[in-house]
């Protein structure tokens, strides 16, 4: 078995598919994936299909992206809290996420970004949900806010997706006790991604998660080669990560599987999870 624990399958990409793309990724060995929410209204998607589809989970959040365009939509962080919340009491919904910071994009006001990702932290707490954390050359900011919020109110589980960070950030995050996911990035060939490489034996087994962020960073060999990612290639870059580590294939798979079960919640005898294992 694997788990994609962070995949967007209400993107447009995946519009009238989604039922094959569970399917092929559940045929590929891949029977739980979490899809992550970006907006209230993708967020109520991605509940929508975590409904329909067993070996879906969902995760509801605002992208650091979207929040210029959806904070009129609530107007204030208590709003955001109660709305988020409602969501969060549908037992489908497994995390918050996902939030974060990010500097590649300049959609939202950094202050903006930092001050509702500290309320993804709130939310977090009340609903007693791991957050999932975006990064994109915001080190900095999002161990700043982290720590803040860390001092005031005590630890919060969370993941750091797709890290692409060095072996110092890498500590850092650790630290703050966050477990870590690698996705299709940390196959790439670039020279910039030789750091990403190098914390990739650092991370405790058992906080280690894998990843596709698909439809995006299509794992090598596939990169360029097919028209988006799917949860299926999750395989390959669990795949490389295992060889890195020099771990067997099964062994890899299991341990992270069973990592995403702990992190999200899931018992190991829930029903769908026991089908899976039934299956493979």
């Amino acid at each position: 078995m694997l788990f994609d624990t962070h995949c967007h399958l209400d993107d447009e990409s995946f519009a009238g598919e989604v039922r094959d793309v569970v399917a092929q990724a559940r045929s590929a060995g891949v029977t739980q994936m979490l899809t992550q929410g970006t907006s209230i209204s993708s967020s109520l998607d991605c509940i929508a299909l975590a409904e329909e589809f067993p070996e879906v989970y969902a995760a509801v959040a605002i992208h650091p992206n979207c929040l210029m365009e959806e904070i009129p939509r609530f107007g204030d962080g208590a709003v955001f809290l109660e709305i988020f919340s409602q969501m969060a009491e549908n037992p489908r919904v497994r995390a918050v996420g996902e939030t974060g910071v990010d500097l590649y994009w300049h959609d939202t006001p950094i202050e903006i970004q930092k001050q509702y990702l500290a309320l993804h932290f709130e939310l977090a707490r009340r609903t007693k949900l791991p957050v999932v954390i975006h990064c994109r050359d915001a080190e900095e900011p999002l161990l700043e806010t982290a720590r803040a919020d860390f001092e005031k109110n005590g630890p919060v589980p969370g993941v750091i997706h797709s890290f692409s960070g060095d072996l110092t950030f890498l500590r850092a995050c650790l630290d703050l006790g966050f477990h870590i996911s690698y996705s299709g990035s940390v196959t790439f060939k670039n020279k910039c991604f030789d750091s990403v490489r190098e914390t990739v034996c650092e991370v405790p087994l058992d906080r280690l998660l894998v990843e596709t962020d698909s439809p995006y960073l299509t794992p090598m060999p596939f990169r360029g080669k097919i028209r988006r990612n799917t949860p299926e290639y999750v395989q390959h870059t669990a795949r490389f990560l295992a060889e890195m580590r020099g771990m067997s294939e099964e062994e890899f798979f299991a341990q992270t599987t069973h990592n995403a079960l702990k992190f999200l919640g899931i018992p190991e005898s829930s029903p769908n999870v026991q089908d899976a294992q039934n299956v493979i």
